[in-house]
């Protein structure tokens, strides 16, 4: 075999893991700059403009506080109800643009994807950067809107970028798979809204499972959901609500494993994806 056959290589193989990530981190600029683009593109033809990415988390706040607090009232059991439904709805809110927004990050770049030769995991962490990017300032009125109900900066505070990190984590593992399952199932989009849905009621966002789910083993299945351990661990750090040693271990596990799950899955898919 001669030198040049031996250079040659199969380019439908996907890169090695290291090389493919030494890769992406070289573009990294893609992940930065397109999402901050995005984010200055938005609501620009709006009255309120980028006030928007505060008034709508606000809002909903509003909303819930009115038919939860209110109407319904499902506060047993917490004495800052107010501050508990903000840190749970703004928290909830994140990951859930995140995942719905990574579902059609392949299919929205089709374009660019068969045109230009680039590592497309920078597309899932574009998405994850750019609605991180965008939560930042609703993350700023929901730690005021904390101390104007009551609640004082605590030592508890400083655990609030740990879980914050592991939330940052979580999604972005989140994104990489929905990313790859969104690039052959496009109904997924369709689904994500019901089944965020239904993780709305099993995050415990608007209600305490401490107070109303009396079983032991119950409350520590709760822990296997990983959006009711991150919106816990903040309570935690933000209200003072309890963390047992199960959602810290859930939110722990949760934020290694998902996204080496994630990375596998995608990698292995990345010369498919758009094809």
């Amino acid at each position: 075999m001669s030198d040049r056959d031996q250079q040659l290589h199969d380019l439908t193989r996907p890169p090695s893991s290291a090389s493919y990530l030494q890769e992406a981190w070289n573009r990294r600029e893609f992940a930065i700059l397109v999402p901050a683009q995005d984010l200055r593109a938005q609501n620009m033809g709006t009255v309120l403009g980028q006030l928007w990415h505060i008034a709508n988390p606000a809002l909903l706040v509003g909303v819930y506080f009115l038919i939860f607090g209110v109407v319904i009232d499902t506060s047993r059991g917490v004495e800052n109800f107010l501050g508990f439904l903000i840190v749970g709805v703004v928290l909830f809110h994140l990951t859930q643009r995140v995942v719905q927004d990574a579902a059609v990050c392949i299919s929205r770049n089709l374009g660019l994807i068969r045109s230009v030769q680039f590592p497309r995991i920078l597309l899932p962490a574009a998405t994850l950067n750019g609605q991180t990017a965008a939560f930042v300032p609703a993350l700023v009125l929901a730690m005021v809107a904390v101390v104007a109900t009551g609640e004082r900066p605590s030592m508890r505070w400083l655990a609030l970028p740990a879980v914050l990190a592991a939330q940052f984590l979580f999604n972005f593992g989140a994104a990489l798979l929905v990313a790859r399952i969104g690039a052959s199932l496009s109904d997924l989009q369709q689904l994500l809204p019901h089944l965020f849905r239904l993780l709305f009621y099993a995050s415990g966002v608007i209600f305490s499972v401490e107070a109303f789910v009396t079983s032991p083993g119950w409350r520590r299945a709760f822990a296997l959901n990983p959006i009711y351990d991150v919106i816990t661990c903040a309570r935690w750090c933000l209200v003072g609500e309890p963390a047992d040693g199960w959602v810290v271990a859930g939110l722990l596990a949760w934020c290694i494993a998902l996204p080496l799950i994630g990375f596998v899955v995608f990698h292995r898919s990345e010369q498919r994806l758009g094809a």
